[in-house]
């Protein structure tokens, strides 16, 4: 009797605890007055869905800081203030209403334009970012004939906190909504763990792990940088992150192709190892949660170009900054000029390429002449800073295929004048972390002695060709 006593007793008091932690809400989702069903709703950790008439009701825990919406797709919260208002902050409320605006038409086409390392650290800064390279984005937005939705993949400031609100009053300029994740500078370097340092981006942006959907896709947006002490941070996700997902994918239909958009890359700092690369912590559980779909990271973080291939479903793009060389170079570091990422799914075929600021859709490399590099001193050299290995790049001496262009790390010639000149005007020495760095995305061919012309021939995955004639 005794021990049925303690049972009962250990029941009342887990019943007691778990609704201490919990508490129930209700609330309704709407476009123009009229209930939107099936729709997602969480508090991070706990789902929901809408019923026919758009209600819904469910228990969050007690600590969350949000209850936000999964977007569906063709629609957005409203974003006159400079950041969609899918999110409401969850405390002293238990009636959550969410109005959406109609973007899209009936069609599954759509764009995204992906925006890497804004990182101004001043208002000088962040007037350069709000000249030429966001009017280059609008644009851009205006050309392209399909819904558009913009992603930023982390550090829309440098440890300057106030210039998020510039980002929020600019951004609208764009006509679209655009969506951001944090990064490591966005994170308050005043604070030494993870949840106080990201307080500062959740009163500009709401919650750093949300997600809406695009066309029949889904777009994660996560936050995988997770702070410990003052600057001090480890590139991953935690396990109520990958939980999140996990639990969010029970409500995806599984032929959705999923985007995680994210600022550090699967492989972390790649560019800094001659080894394997060093992946992000329970990078395995994430792929784990989302395998059977096809999966396409955008990263940032290491301001260079670089494209990789996990396995036959899963691909990462990691964005070039936007900022160049933190404002002061129009490269960055791997020659890569400051610019974007446009992605089109029509028909249901993806397809993307990169949009250096300032230029032409189609100018996709810059070529060296013998004598301009540093490694390969006797090549043409051809710097292809969008390549991947389904690009091919051959050449012709004096009109005979000579075959493929050699894969080479080469230095830009052109970020080592840029730096050269800008540093050469102030007298200060040259930051390590600006230095111009050996990037794989260079390809050499060595003409012969007599040799008159080389023809480069260019064909990306897609099938767009370029020819380079250079006459020696």
């Amino acid at each position: 009797m005794r021990y049925l006593y303690s049972i009962f007793l250990i029941c009342c008091l887990t019943i007691f605890c778990w609704s201490a932690e919990a508490r129930k809400i209700k609330g309704q989702v709407c476009c123009e007055k009229k209930g939107m069903s099936s729709v997602i709703v969480t508090d991070g950790k706990n789902f929901s869905q809408t019923r026919r008439n758009g209600t819904f009701r469910m228990e969050i825990e007690d600590s969350a800081k949000f209850v936000y919406i999964i977007t569906p797709s063709g629609y957005a919260a409203d974003w006159k203030t400079g950041y969609p208002q899918f999110y409401q902050w969850a405390a002293d409320k238990d009636d959550f209403r969410f109005d959406l605006i109609k973007t899209g038409g009936e069609s599954d086409d759509y764009h995204l334009i992906a925006v890497g390392d804004p990182q101004p650290r001043s208002e000088k800064h962040f007037a350069k970012f709000s000249g030429e390279p966001l009017e280059d984005i609008c644009k851009t937005g205006k050309e392209l004939k399909h819904q558009v939705v913009g992603i930023a993949v982390g550090d829309i400031c440098f440890d300057v906190y106030p210039l998020m609100e510039n980002w929020k009053k600019e951004i609208t300029r764009t006509g679209f909504p655009f969506y951001v994740v944090p990064g490591n500078h966005d994170h308050n370097r005043q604070y030494t763990n993870d949840i106080q340092s990201i307080e500062i981006y959740n009163q500009n942006f709401g919650p750093e792990n949300h997600a809406f959907h695009i066309g029949k896709d889904l777009v994660l947006m996560l936050d995988n940088i997770i702070y410990h002490a003052r600057s001090s941070y480890e590139e991953g996700y935690t396990d109520g992150i990958v939980d999140w997902v996990g639990g969010l994918m029970e409500y995806i239909s599984d032929d959705a192709d999923i985007y995680v958009v994210q600022h550090s890359p699967i492989n972390g700092r790649y560019h800094r190892y001659d080894g394997p690369a060093r992946m992000i912590t329970n990078h395995e559980k994430l792929l784990d949660a989302l395998s059977g779909h096809k999966v396409t990271f955008i990263s940032g973080h290491n301001h260079i170009s670089g494209n990789f291939q996990y396995g036959p479903d899963v691909t990462e793009h990691n964005l070039a900054a936007i900022c160049g060389t933190w404002w002061d170079i129009y490269h960055c570091i791997d020659g890569t000029p400051s610019g974007y990422k446009v992605y089109t799914k029509q028909d249901g075929r993806l397809s993307w390429y990169y949009k250096s600021v300032g230029k032409e859709k189609d100018y996709q490399y810059q070529v060296f002449r013998p004598g301009e590099t540093r490694e390969n001193p006797d090549c043409i050299v051809i710097n292809l800073w969008d390549y991947d290995d389904c690009w091919s790049v051959e050449w012709l001496e004096d009109g005979k295929a000579m075959g493929s262009m050699k894969k080479v790390k080469e230095y830009s010639p052109v970020h080592i004048a840029e730096l050269t000149a800008t540093y050469a005007r102030t007298g200060n020495k040259i930051p390590d972390y600006r230095q111009t760095i050996a990037s794989d995305h260079y390809f050499a061919a060595k003409p012969s002695e007599n040799a008159k012309t080389v023809t480069i021939l260019i064909k990306d995955r897609f099938g767009n060709e370029w020819k380079e004639v250079i006459e020696l």
